[in-house]
């Protein structure tokens, strides 16, 4: 099993992970992050628990959105999906839900500080 150091909103978080899989992890924390900086242009000051609170919503919200789109069998333009592009959207939300369920574990640990 391979570690990542994982910088999440100027904080360092060591994880676990398969090996090859370390730059996966780092651009969806990169990817994170992104979600964070929008945050917190939009919202002000607010903790950091909240600020990670509101960034698994948002994750999950996409998620959710991902789901329905696999389930209609759509992709954005409104057309039938090919097989390669259901599997991609798949591999995508499976990726997104794994990430909210870490932000959602990371804000719990916050709290509890």
């Amino acid at each position: 099993m391979a570690q990542v150091t994982l910088n999440v909103n100027g904080r360092r978080y060591s994880v676990g992970c398969q090996d090859g899989q370390e730059d996966h992890l780092l651009g969806l924390a990169k990817y994170i992050n992104q979600k964070i900086d929008e945050l917190k242009g939009s919202m002000g000051q607010v903790s950091e628990a909240h600020l990670m609170l509101m960034a698994s919503l948002l994750l999950a919200d996409e998620l959710h959105e991902a789901y329905i789109q696999i389930d209609d069998g759509k992709s954005g333009n409104g057309k039938k999906d090919t097989a390669a592009d259901e599997v991609e959207a798949e591999k995508v939300a499976s990726a997104l839900e794994s990430c909210a369920d870490r932000l959602e574990s990371i804000a719990a640990r916050l709290e509890n500080q």
